[in-house]
């Protein structure tokens, strides 16, 4: 649900003649004892509540063994407490113990076959143990209250309840009538505080099937992770954001606990309430709710490893049953750096719009069938400006890439003219601008801000930027950037039939 009057209630805005006055938005931030960060923005128009936790832990902060647990958690996020989603608690903790039991049990022959030491039947024995897992699920469902979490919120007015992760951090995102707010308080804090992991095996296989379904059969994703795994050598950007098959198949349910500790703590999270509320009585429900909840020790709060720069053009190729495509990429700046609105505006230079650089030269010339630009959700740290393109029937790749790179070429050589940089403004202004008159976005936007820049109204600081690029700017960093020593390629092509031996 979206308010389309949501904008013009909040803000005092001026956009005259390519310049962006500062976008004024009442919004007062609370910092609890236990380092919670709060953002509050009240609007009146309308009686309906938005919010967000922002937990700061995306995939970013896995490391080998543990890669998709960022996602996972987020699964598990929604399997209730002690007092959500069970109808005896105490009953269910023996299952779940036994389940573990089991489970540890399965990690031990599997680490047994990668050594090359099982005994025989280790594979019948797994194959035991997962059936008593399973069997031990079907017991813990008739202990436990299916979906309670959705119900009981829906019950009480909820009008949405989700989540995602990515690579830097993981959201919840709820939208309720404006006099649930002591409800909302009270069901996000309690998971933050106290969740109970229920049903962890049974949902890490939905993980596993949805990996399946979006990773392992899907040409594009399969691309992605070659071009991921290519790109970066070192930084955990290297994994896509839903892991390693072989990771996600043995992470524990201790693995979950411990995960959640460090990085579920209130000092590791934002919470945005933007809507009708009022900021007094909102900022009481948040300390009596969240202020309880004790901080932790973040051990680990951001990678230390860092990517070393890239010496030389990386290549790699994939052979899979499919339409032959390929992604080139280039590695960037983090998104508080001063130049990150220059990559935007390459962005929107080369592919936003039937006016765009690539755009002519890739679907009016007939040489693709679709193609992608973008700088992705790699925000916290350098990550990856990248373009994919699938070819039109008969294209071999090395024209589709000869293509690209050409105009990559030209934005060095050639200087954009000011009124195809002004139209590229506006288009990343009014984007931003769409972004802030829906609640739901407007709360990702200043938690944002926050968490990268220390301000949950540093998209004024980034309209400032951006309205600030010039022509020779564009040329500037693309040739810093965009060349053939930090370029990875990679490309996806049938296999090849192999020959019969006469």
């Amino acid at each position: 649900m979206k308010r389309p009057g949501l904008l013009i209630g909040l803000l005092g805005l001026l956009v005259l003649a390519g310049t962006a006055a500062d976008i004024q938005l009442p919004v007062k931030t609370l910092n609890l004892d236990n380092g919670l960060q709060v953002i509050l923005l009240p609007s009146h128009e309308t009686p309906i509540i938005y919010s967000l936790v922002r937990y700061k832990v995306g995939s970013a902060n896995e490391t080998t063994g543990i890669t998709g647990i960022s996602h996972v958690l987020e699964h598990m996020m929604f399997k209730g407490t002690k007092e959500f989603q069970t109808l005896n608690y105490d009953m269910e903790v023996p299952i779940m113990e036994k389940q573990d039991e089991y489970f540890a049990e399965v990690r031990r022959l599997r680490q047994l076959k990668v050594l090359g030491r099982a005994p025989a039947n280790a594979d019948k024995q797994i194959e035991t143990l997962l059936l008593k897992i399973k069997g031990l699920n079907v017991t813990q469902k008739i202990l436990t209250i299916q979906n309670d979490v959705d119900v009981a919120t829906f019950q009480v007015g909820f009008g949405r309840l989700s989540a995602d992760t990515s690579f830097d951090r993981t959201h919840y995102f709820e939208l309720f009538p404006a006099n649930c707010l002591e409800a909302w308080a009270y069901f996000e804090s309690s998971r933050m505080r106290d969740p109970v992991f229920r049903e962890f095996h049974s949902e890490r296989d939905v993980v596993l099937e949805e990996r399946r379904q979006t990773n392992e059969t899907q040409p594009e994703a399969l691309l992605q992770e070659l071009f991921l795994s290519t790109a970066f050598m070192a930084h955990p950007y290297h994994w896509d954001v839903i892991g390693w098959r072989s990771d996600l198949e043995n992470l524990t349910r201790n693995d979950i606990h411990e995960y959640h500790r460090l990085y579920y703590a209130p000092n590791n999270a934002i919470v945005v309430l933007v809507g009708d509320f009022d900021p007094v009585a909102a900022q009481e429900l948040v300390q009596k709710y969240f202020g309880r909840i004790p901080s932790q020790p973040i051990s680990k709060p951001v990678p230390l490893t860092l990517e070393p720069p890239q010496r030389g053009e990386r290549r790699a190729s994939l052979r899979y049953s499919a339409t032959p495509r390929l992604m080139v990429g280039y590695h960037r700046c983090a998104a508080n750096h001063p130049d990150f609105p220059v990559f935007e505006l390459m962005d929107a230079l080369l592919a936003r719009g039937r006016g765009s650089m690539l755009y002519k030269e890739l679907i009016k010339s007939g040489l693709a069938v679709d193609f992608t630009t973008g700088i992705g959700e790699m925000k916290r740290f350098p990550g990856l400006f990248s373009i994919s393109a699938t070819a039109a029937e008969g294209v071999p790749l090395q024209k589709l890439e000869a293509t690209i790179l050409a105009e990559v070429e030209r934005l060095k050589q050639q200087p954009v003219s000011q009124r195809t940089l002004d139209e590229a403004k506006s288009l990343l202004t009014g984007r931003l601008l769409r972004q802030l008159q829906d609640g739901e976005s407007l709360a990702v936007v200043l938690a944002e801000g926050l968490d990268f820049s220390g301000s949950p109204m540093a998209f004024n600081r980034y309209l400032g930027r951006l309205q600030a690029v010039n022509p020779e700017d564009i040329q500037r960093v693309a040739r810093e950037w965009l060349t053939q020593e930090n370029r990875t390629v990679a490309w996806l092509e049938p296999p090849v039939p192999e020959r019969s031996v006469q």
